[in-house]
């Protein structure tokens, strides 16, 4: 006999799954396949074993039908081509799971960003410091003529500076690297939704 199979989109696929699963939680409840006959308590045989058979096949027909929708929700993920942000592209197996391990790069972004602010934070204070110094140091060489003396001023402040010299070394340019990383985080982000809901509605499967 010849299995007679219909098309459902995606969307309508997902659902019947969260309604199997709450029926297949439900259906075990209180099944009894093996039970105890006394002479106080006869158990009839035909019977149990009637109901019995009928629960495991609805069961199992409720299983099989779970499987078969899952099966193609699954087979039509791998091959259906989605183009998301307008750069990413892949499939939307692909989508779902880099969706889900984005938040690597996230976590990613968050430290380079505490890096930047730390070394900002730091050169300021540095640079801080080292004026503090400097100014003590106009203050003891220079007297009460440490503001008659610009040039001498202009130069030992040149010296102190260029033996003092403070950077910031960025190797990476870490915040442009940053700025790009949340672009394309917030590119996915921001359309991914959407997008996925967009081709689940449309893309039918057979069930």
């Amino acid at each position: 006999m010849v299995k007679m199979t219909s098309q459902m989109s995606i969307t309508q696929g997902l659902a019947e799954l969260k309604l199997l699963d709450k029926r297949l939680s439900k259906r075990l409840d209180g099944p009894s396949w093996v039970a105890v006959s006394t002479k106080t308590n006869r158990v009839n045989e035909d019977e149990l074993k009637k109901s019995a058979e009928a629960f495991y096949k609805s069961y199992m027909d409720l299983v099989s039908r779970r499987d078969t929708i899952k099966r193609a929700i699954v087979l039509s993920n791998a091959k259906t081509l989605v183009t998301i942000g307008g750069t990413w592209k892949g499939t939307v197996a692909e989508a779902i799971e880099y969706k889900s391990s984005l938040t690597y790069k996230k976590k990613l972004l968050e430290k380079m960003k505490e890096n930047v602010l730390s070394a900002e934070s730091d050169y300021k204070s540095a640079v801080e410091e080292r004026d503090s110094r400097l100014d003590r140091l106009l203050s003891s060489e220079l007297g009460k003529d440490v503001k008659t003396n610009p040039d001498t001023i202009a130069a030992l402040s040149a010296s102190f500076q260029e033996s003092n010299k403070i950077t910031i070394v960025d190797p990476l340019n870490l915040k442009s690297k940053a700025s790009e990383l949340e672009e394309e985080i917030d590119a996915f982000e921001a359309n991914v939704d959407w997008v996925l809901s967009e081709n689940n509605g449309k893309t039918l499967i057979d069930v």
